[in-house]
């Protein structure tokens, strides 16, 4: 392996006095709510300015998740370090109709490694990747089967490539990237019916576990994991 980089990484997994039941996706979207409120002064909560408003143009530094009804905080370079500073303990949310206190938070911390492999890479999508925007989609839609296929991976290798830069990663080589074993589904997301993908997907990166790429990276969506290196 070329190591290209090494980036902080930091995860948090927050659990409850109680329970809480209710599908991943929109547990995720509480949690980002919650803790975007919680912590309103921080722009690496909620990506906004907190003097102007404004939405900031960048890779989230943090990402939420839900896992068997905990929350998963995941920062990156300075945010991972912000993470260790917050008082997470007896941390009282709301998470739509249930009023939670945080009972324990499990803390790793971690050194993500990025680098370029000499052989592919098989990772699995812990959670769909969202790839199209309206724009893409409706070119998407008018391919044949072979077209659409080819088009899935170059936004896969396109999306692969901005995440990095993100989190100013140079990935020096070329870069080679396909889904594999995977199937498309419809996501509801904010009053949109958006095609998310999961399943596998080969690449010539070494990323860490935990790395995100796609849109909306933040609410929890194309969260990888490493099967082989």
């Amino acid at each position: 392996m070329l190591l290209l980089k090494t980036i902080p990484q930091t995860q948090i997994e927050l659990n409850f006095n109680s329970p809480l039941s209710g599908a991943s996706e929109m547990r995720t979207r509480q949690l980002r709510g919650a803790l975007g409120a919680a912590f309103n002064d921080d722009a690496f909560f909620h990506q906004h300015d907190p003097a102007t408003g404004k939405l900031l143009y960048r890779y989230p530094h943090i990402q939420y998740g839900w896992r068997n009804g905990h929350g998963v905080i995941i920062g990156w370079d300075t945010a991972a370090s912000q993470l260790l500073t917050l008082p997470w303990f007896d941390l009282e949310l709301r998470l739509g109709e249930d009023e939670v206190r945080v009972a324990d938070a499990a803390i790793t911390v971690t050194q993500g490694q990025f680098g370029v492999a000499k052989q592919l890479v098989r990772y699995s999508l812990q959670q769909p990747v969202l790839l199209f925007n309206q724009e893409n989609y409706q070119r998407y839609r008018k391919m044949n089967a072979h077209e659409q296929y080819k088009e899935q991976d170059r936004l896969l290798v396109a999306n692969l490539l901005t995440a990095m830069r993100g989190l100013e990663v140079n990935f020096t080589e070329r870069l080679y990237s396909v889904f594999a074993q995977f199937h498309t589904q419809t996501i509801e997301y904010k009053q949109q019916r958006l095609l998310g993908i999961s399943g596998e997907i080969w690449t010539n990166a070494v990323l860490p576990n935990g790395f995100a790429f796609g849109h909306e990276v933040s609410h929890g969506f194309g969260v990888i994991h490493c099967n082989t290196i």
